[in-house]
Formats: C-alpha cells, sequence, structure tokens
C-alpha cells in the first residue's frame, strides 16, 4: 500500500511539472553514460560470438533532437541478415535494461531515438554496404519477442539504403526527419487513455488474439489508422501544429496498438519514462493531450488506469 500510494504521489508531482513548469534545460549525453551503453552492446555482441574488433559504435543528435545510436558492422556474404538481427537485438536487451536501473541510474533518459545498423558485406571489389534504420521502440518490441524476427526484418527492408541493398522493395524512410520522441510519446498517452475505454472493448480484444490468428494483426493495425484519422484528427493536428502525414499517423497507430496490449502499470511506468525522456531535451508535454483527455474523460465517465487496478 505504501509503494502504491508513494508512486500515486510521483505520478501528480510528474504532471504537475510537464503541465506548469517552465521547460527545462536541455541536457546532454556524457562522454561516460556513452562509454557505458556502447560497452554493454559489446558485451551482448561478444555472447552471441560477434566479432568485435572491426564493429564501430557512436552517438550523434540529429534533427528534431533525436539521438541517434549508430553501429557498424561485418558479415560475410551469406549472413548479414543474422548479424543484422543479432546487432539490433544486442542493442536492444541494453536498452531493456537501461530503465530498469540494471547499469546506471544515471541513464534512465539517455535511451537513443533511433537506432542505424550499417552492414558491410563482401560483394565484387569495392566497399558495399547497406544502412537500415529503426525506432527504439520497435527494436525493443523485437528484443521483448513482441515482433517477430519475420516481422522486423520486413520492417527494416522498408529503410534499407546504401551501395549495396538485397531487397529491391525498398523505399525511403522518413523516420530520420521525424520526431520519433514525440511520436512515441503520443502514442504511448493513447495507449494509456485507451485501456479503459469501453469504446474500444473490440479492438482490446480483438489484439488478445492477434498473435494467435494469422493477418489479423495487421487488420487491427488498419482499424486502429482509421480510427485515429476520423475520431483523434483534430487532437492529432493540435498537437502536432501541423496535419500529420499518413506515415506519421500510421507510425503512432502501429506503436498503440502494441502498447494497449501491455498491463495498465506497464504502460504508465513506459509513459512516465517517455514524457521524462521527452522534457529532459527540453521541451514542454504536449498540453493539448492533456485537454482532450481531461474532457473526453469526464464528458464519458471512463477512469483512466492507475497503479493499483
Amino acid at each position: 500500500m505504501h509503494k502504491i500510494f508513494r508512486f500515486s504521489f510521483i505520478l501528480i508531482v510528474l504532471q504537475y511539472v510537464f503541465i506548469y513548469a517552465d521547460p527545462p534545460m536541455k541536457h546532454t549525453i556524457t562522454l561516460q553514460q556513452k562509454n557505458a551503453f556502447k560497452n554493454e552492446v559489446f558485451r551482448y555482441l561478444r555472447y552471441f560470438r560477434i566479432p568485435t574488433s572491426d564493429i564501430e559504435l557512436s552517438f550523434s543528435e540529429i534533427e528534431n533532437n533525436n539521438i541517434l545510436f549508430s553501429a557498424v558492422v561485418q558479415s560475410r556474404r551469406n549472413n548479414f541478415e543474422e548479424v543484422l538481427v543479432k546487432t539490433y537485438a544486442c542493442i536492444g536487451r541494453v536498452m531493456i535494461a537501461v530503465p530498469d536501473g540494471k547499469m546506471n541510474k544515471g541513464q534512465l533518459l539517455i535511451l537513443p531515438s533511433i537506432i542505424n545498423v550499417q552492414c558491410h558485406v563482401p560483394v565484387g571489389r569495392d566497399d558495399t554496404y547497406f544502412s537500415t534504420t529503426a525506432n527504439t521502440k520497435e527494436v525493443i518490441q523485437f528484443t521483448n519477442g513482441v515482433i517477430t524476427a519475420e516481422g522486423f526484418l520486413t520492417t527494416l527492408k522498408e529503410t534499407m539504403d546504401g551501395s549495396f541493398v538485397p531487397y529491391s522493395n525498398k523505399s525511403v524512410s522518413s523516420i530520420m526527419n521525424t520526431d520519433v520522441d514525440f511520436e512515441n510519446l503520443i502514442a504511448v498517452r493513447m495507449a494509456l487513455e485507451g485501456k479503459n475505454n469501453p469504446r474500444l472493448s473490440s479492438v482490446l480484444t480483438l489484439a488478445s488474439k492477434a498473435k494467435y490468428i494469422p493477418g489479423l494483426e495487421k487488420k487491427i493495425e488498419v482499424m486502429m489508422l482509421d480510427k485515429i484519422k476520423s475520431k483523434h484528427w483534430d487532437l492529432m493536428t493540435e498537437t502536432f501544429g501541423y496535419s500529420p502525414s499518413d506515415k506519421q499517423i500510421k507510425r503512432i497507430g502501429k506503436q498503440v496498438f502494441y502498447h494497449i496490449q501491455m498491463e495498465s502499470t506497464d504502460i504508465i511506468n513506459t509513459h512516465m519514462n517517455d514524457s521524462l525522456r521527452y522534457v529532459w531535451k527540453g521541451r514542454r508535454y504536449p498540453e493539448p493531450l492533456n485537454v482532450y483527455y481531461r474532457d473526453y474523460n469526464a464528458k464519458y465517465g471512463i477512469k483512466r488506469p492507475s497503479i493499483n487496478n
């Protein structure tokens, strides 16, 4: 009971800070934090027997305050998919450990926004490589088994670029120009508010069966996309400050689908971590989300999930 009261008090304080406080000073990742993260990735790579002598790991800050973590790896001609998937899995294991405090509490908010893996493949005489990019959330979901290896590879194929691209049906990804942390924050908040919403009962019922029925997951993602566009378009426009593209809505809908399947406590913890990470970069929590769901829940008598239910 004491733990529940303490956690509820923390949530109230954080919500007050997000809404009323001035945006905090923008923080940067320290060299010590970068090295600690890299060392953990190297440790997992060695565990999977991936040679690390030629692997390069780096952090950088790119457009929209996104923190990019890049890995440059080498593969043989016939095992590039294996190396690619294992590299993402190793990075995912490290990111899963950070919020749990298994590495260092000071690293709670330094999770990368985007992961990029560049794989060099010995094809021909020239240096050949391909590059793939993924949202941090997708990497963690793959590592946790929420997304299958096949599904994750399908996502990566859409982002492939470079001098050697093993798949012809690729398209240029816009994730590098996207405010990934902002999209993730919106998606988790929508999942949190929708968890106890009886109007979403049919979607929640289908979501619980998605893992066992082939093709159902894709159908639900389409349903989420249609619902956001038809029911939440004004909210999205006000929150973003412009009309979001279909690709943005699709990414958000996909993350809502994954998060709404989680337990309420896990969604709350994820939302708190994502909110802290967002304001840690010197930005303010989006007030339109608070206004919309406060009025919506009051109108329909919906109780927001709490840590003890």
